[in-house]
Formats: C-alpha cells, sequence, structure tokens
C-alpha cells in the first residue's frame, strides 16, 4: 500500500492509537505501518463530508471499526428523531488486537486485581 491510500489508512488508525501513552503509541504505529501489505480495508456508505458510512482497517496488528449508527433514545439531543437515518452524530466505535489474547478476558477486572489502588 503506498501513497494517499496509506496516509489515510494511517489517518484512521492513528485517530485511535493516539489516545495512547506516548512511547505505546509509537510502537503501535510501527506495528502497524509494517504490516500495511497485510492490511485490508472496508468502506460502505457516502463519502461527503457529512455522510454516514461504516468502515473497518484490519491487519495482523490491529482491527478498528467506526459505524455511523441510526440515533437512539438520547436523538433529541442532537437534533435528530429516534430511528431515523444512520448519522455522523451516532457512531460507535472499537479498536482491538487481533491475536493480542484480549478476546472474552475481562480486562476491567484483571486491572483491579493488579493495581489495588483503583479499587
Amino acid at each position: 500500500m503506498q501513497g494517499g491510500a496509506a496516509r489515510d489508512l494511517l489517518g484512521i488508525v492513528e485517530a485511535f492509537v493516539e489516545r495512547a501513552k506516548a512511547d505505546v503509541a509509537k510502537v503501535r504505529r510501527e506495528e502497524v505501518r509494517r504490516h500495511l501489505d497485510d492490511t485490508y480495508v472496508t468502506w460502505a456508505g457516502g463519502t461527503a463530508d457529512d455522510s454516514a458510512f461504516y468502515v473497518r482497517v484490519h491487519s495482523p496488528v490491529v482491527w478498528v471499526e467506526v459505524d455511523c449508527q441510526a440515533p437512539g433514545p438520547l436523538a433529541g439531543a442532537y437534533d435528530a428523531t429516534q430511528g431515523g437515518a444512520p448519522t455522523q452524530k451516532h457512531v460507535h466505535s472499537v479498536i482491538r488486537t487481533p491475536n493480542g489474547n484480549d478476546y472474552g478476558k475481562e480486562l476491567l477486572r484483571q486491572h483491579y486485581l493488579t493495581s489495588p489502588r483503583h479499587r
């Protein structure tokens, strides 16, 4: 993957990775870059600035999904009607580490067991 496509893909991933501490984010960015040839992107929806869309970036080291949803029970908070068309104002997203051994783990419980001061 080269040029603008790689830059756009990295922009999506970095929006999530950059939320980590700087040293962790740097390692994750480098991992993602090393696996660009094994990275796939799925896009559904519009491309206008305000279009609803779904995007998934999937590689051996990262899985990112962003999915515009239909307005839910709090739709009135952003001048929408519950059950209306998907909108960028109601987005679900996730970042995961494939093969990172985090599927099905109770990460918050694990944190509490190893960090008593955070209970």
